[in-house]
């Protein structure tokens, strides 16, 4: 049978040593223009996707500014449904912006039925410890889902690597070295043991601009 899934877009911007964050969490590594461009990439896809991490540490709206758009849905991998009912995504804009929290079949009942009693949908997927990724994408593309811009993090990020799930990236390098060993990186997770298993993409465009560089590559 053929494997149903959403068109996946990893967007990121990163430094030259490869973090997403410094040491502390701090995310601040885009100008106005590359955002500007983040935004108007948001505006052409059905739905934004980020791991409970980012919402607990940076407390996103995940909306579009600058571009005209019908809205889209906002996707949270939580296996353990622990981001706060008051997040703002789930209190800004929910009309346009609906989200759609992913967790396991373990998540507690009483917090499924807290975030369904304010028309949040809950999605279970997987019986271990975290969401089955590979499992949700046919759930997610029966909703009408059919292109996700995946917005990390790093232990997000990993997860559509490791099960081949990620279609063309967008990556902007900033020019900025943090280092840092507790620093996130693009890709976290326990990543390949060899070469020969990590995933090779084509680059298909380059833009230099003011010391930024934006890299576009497909599978």
């Amino acid at each position: 049978m053929e494997f149903k899934k959403p068109y996946i877009i990893l967007s990121a911007a990163m430094t030259i040593d490869g973090k997403i964050a410094t040491k502390t969490g701090d995310p601040e590594l885009s100008d106005e223009q590359d955002w500007r461009e983040v935004h108007k990439l948001r505006s052409t896809v059905d739905a934004i996707m980020v791991g409970k991490g980012t919402i607990l540490k940076d407390n996103p709206k995940l909306h579009i500014k600058f571009y005209e758009h019908k809205g889209y849905f906002r996707i949270v991998v939580d296996s353990n449904l622990s981001i706060p009912i008051d997040s703002k995504v789930i209190d800004f804009q929910p009309e346009t912006y609906p989200t759609i929290i992913c967790t396991t079949e373990n998540a507690p009942t009483e917090k499924i039925k807290e975030f369904e009693a304010i028309k949040i949908k809950i999605i279970r997927s997987g019986k271990g410890e975290k969401v089955d990724i590979v499992k949700l994408m046919p759930f997610l593309y029966d909703l009408g889902i059919k292109t996700i811009l995946l917005e990390g993090g790093g232990t997000l990020n990993w997860s559509f690597i490791k099960n081949n799930l990620v279609d063309e990236m967008r990556i902007t390098i900033a020019p900025w070295i943090v280092g840092g060993k507790d620093a996130i990186s693009l890709v976290e997770g326990e990543g390949f043991e060899k070469m020969v298993q990590a995933t090779r993409l084509k680059l298909i465009d380059v833009v230099n601009r003011d010391n930024y560089v934006i890299l576009k590559y497909k599978k």
